[in-house]
Parts: structure tokens; sequence; C-alpha cells
């Protein structure tokens, strides 16, 4: 049960951040960052990417035990 809500979570979240590093650039130049923007944006995607998939495996690795 665990498994499943950790993954109704986790997917979304994953596919949201990668959307957004998809079109960070553009986003950055909506907002006149200055390319200041579009490193944030990466940084906090790849950081969302990295604890969705350590939840992931988390969960698949205590339904094992």
């Amino acid at each position: 049960m665990v498994k499943i809500f950790v993954l109704l979570i986790s997917v979304p979240l994953m596919i949201a951040a990668i959307v957004c590093a998809l079109f960070a650039d553009r986003i950055d130049t909506v907002v006149k960052g200055d390319k200041k923007v579009k490193k944030v944006i990466i940084v906090f995607s790849v950081g969302v990417l990295l604890v969705c998939t350590i939840a992931i495996l988390a969960s698949i690795l205590s339904q094992i035990s």
C-alpha cells in the first residue's frame, strides 16, 4: 500500500520536474532572469528527481525485506 502511495506522489512530481527543466530556458527568457532563473529551476528539478528516486527505491527495498 505504501508503494502505491509513494508512486502516486513521486511520478507526477518527477514529470513536473522534467517538464520544468525542459522549458527552463523559455521560462528564464519570459521573466528576463539573465540565466539566473534557469539555474535555479535546473537545481530544483534535479533535487526533486533525486528525492523522488530515493523515495521510490526505499519503498521498493522496504517491501523486499
